[in-house]
């Protein structure tokens, strides 16, 4: 059964990557049928990558005399391991890019790739980007969801649009995060965000048909669920493909930015699902972190999760209505090869690993006519919830915290995710940490 997944990767045939009068990718082009190998694609610089990137002979990371730090404040490292419950060293920008490919039918989809980054000083108090969901839906969706469209708060973040990438404390290591079944691509900005600010480039796709955009507009649908756990790892893989590339490619703004063989993935839900697959399929990725995952497709596909061979950051909530604890949760932690963590809260829901909550979901449910969406949509949301003021920092401390072990070298960082860093939390949490 191993064998017939990449059968689905062998249909996407096209990548291109390139740039809109916006800085925003739009196509360009080149063909494969290996996605994992392929690294060749042909695409074309943006148009104004020439007046942001510096010149190839500035581009060498030793020219900065203390590299990975903003003053004393450094970025974990073999000799550094800051907080990661806290806003890291850098600030951070964001710049969308799009991805076409095909398919495991053989149908053109088109994907938007959010990439958060560190950047420069002069933006370390903004302008930050709020992010509205009527805005950022495609044209195609607003005419369903534009009764709704004033009934959803911005959503806040502390990234700037399109700043530049930031010179001379890098370069820097890859994550790439994937929603859940019908969430979006920065829906989880609480830790992409900041993981950001430790020095990462932090890539997150929306999953084309099974997006907030299509449940607002066309409600849930368990089929498209089905047909997106086919697209969703060439999704990933070509994803991945087309960020990494620009790293090749001289005069594109992230021309030699990033780490590529030192590749994180994270995801929540179907997400934090894809994580656990891309684990087995993709040798790219070194270390997981899958936040309430589905994991009982995995044995049926062939990619038993006892197969994984990277460390794994396991976390979810004993309180989930939507994917059972007992059906998926529980039973996944000791398939788990080490070294291994596992956080799961005693009152997280699905939804406390991620930003839905600040949506106000509901009110828009009522306006659209969803029917009895409450116990979907408050999963996590609740007053019997762990408040997410209190989740979010205990999430990035135990999985920034794995990321900076495993991908930045940090050793001293360890003190943030072993057994004894959820000592202190018993009563919002029981933690396991098994290591080498």
């Amino acid at each position: 059964m191993k064998r017939l997944l990449p059968v689905f990767f062998s249909m996407c045939l096209l990548l291109h990557t390139g740039c809109d009068s916006n800085g925003d990718a739009s196509p360009g082009g080149t063909d494969t049928t290996a996605p994992v190998e392929d690294t060749s694609a042909t695409d074309t610089a943006p148009d104004s990558a020439e007046d942001t990137a510096p010149p190839e002979d500035l581009i060498p990371w030793d020219l900065d005399p203390d590299p990975g730090c903003n003053g004393d404040f450094c970025a974990a490292g073999p000799n550094h391991a800051p907080n990661p419950a806290e806003w890291g060293p850098f600030p951070v920008g964001v710049t969308t890019m799009t991805v076409d490919l095909l398919g495991h039918d053989g149908e053109p989809r088109s994907l938007r790739v959010e990439i958060w980054y560190p950047t420069t000083e002069e933006f370390r108090d903004g302008p930050f980007e709020e992010v509205n969901i009527y805005e950022d839906a495609p044209d195609e969706y607003k005419p369903y969801i534009e009764v709704a469209k004033d009934e959803v708060p911005p959503i806040e973040t502390k990234a700037i649009r399109d700043s530049p990438v930031r010179r001379g404390d890098g370069p820097y290591p890859i994550v790439l995060f994937s929603h859940g079944a019908y969430g979006v691509r920065y829906q989880s900005v609480f830790f992409t965000i900041p993981l950001a600010s430790h020095g990462y480039i932090v890539a997150s796709m929306d999953h084309p048909g099974n997006t907030l955009y299509d449940i607002l507009a066309f409600g849930y649908d368990m089929d498209v669920v089905v047909t997106s756990s086919m697209d969703r790892p060439t999704d990933a893989i070509m994803s991945l493909t087309a960020v990494t590339h620009r790293n090749e490619v001289p005069g594109d703004p992230f021309y030699k930015s990033m780490i590529t063989d030192k590749v994180g993935m994270s995801g929540h839900s179907f997400g934090g699902f894809l994580s656990l697959l891309m684990g087995n399929l993709d040798p790219r990725i070194k270390a997981i972190v899958p936040m309430s995952p589905a994991s009982g497709w995995l044995d049926l596909m062939g990619y038993p999760p006892s197969e994984l061979e990277i460390p794994t950051m396991l976390m979810g909530g004993l309180k989930d209505k939507t994917l059972s604890p007992d059906q998926d949760l529980l039973p996944l932690w000791p398939k788990l090869p080490s070294p291994k963590g596992f956080l799961r809260f005693h009152t997280g829901g699905h939804y406390t690993f991620s930003d839905i909550c600040s949506l106000d979901l509901m009110k828009v449910a009522d306006i659209l006519d969803f029917g009895d969406a409450e116990d979907a949509l408050e999963d996590g949301c609740g007053e019997e919830n762990l408040p997410v003021a209190v989740a979010h920092p205990l999430i990035n401390q135990m999985g920034i915290g794995f990321f900076n072990y495993y991908l930045r070298g940090s050793t001293d960082s360890l003190q943030y995710f072993d057994q004894a860093a959820g000592e202190p939390w018993t009563n919002e949490m029981l933690y396991d940490w098994v290591g080498e």
